[in-house]
């Protein structure tokens, strides 16, 4: 389930991602989004996540992949940095 706010970042992030290029923004925004869940407690399932980005940019499944794989790394590093701080 994802929370309003999580979705906004989410949206934000693919609507203005440069996806074309690289640029330091598009990552920023994303790992905004990815501590919004993270913050939230949402679970983001794969569809979920494709669901909000598709409308903003028709990607690869490879690509969609790289992004959802980057989501799930994010939200792992931050459960164990907040469990190191516990």
């Amino acid at each position: 389930m994802m929370n309003e706010k999580t979705k906004n970042k989410l949206e934000t992030f693919a609507h203005l991602n440069n996806w074309s290029l690289s640029h330091p923004l598009d990552m920023e925004r994303f790992w905004e989004f990815v501590i919004e869940a993270y913050n939230n407690s949402d679970t983001i399932d794969e569809e979920s996540f494709y669901t909000v980005i598709e409308p903003f940019y028709k990607l690869d499944q490879k690509e969609l992949n790289k992004w959802f794989f980057r989501y799930e790394d994010g939200i792992e590093l931050l459960r164990v940095y907040h469990k190191l701080l516990s």
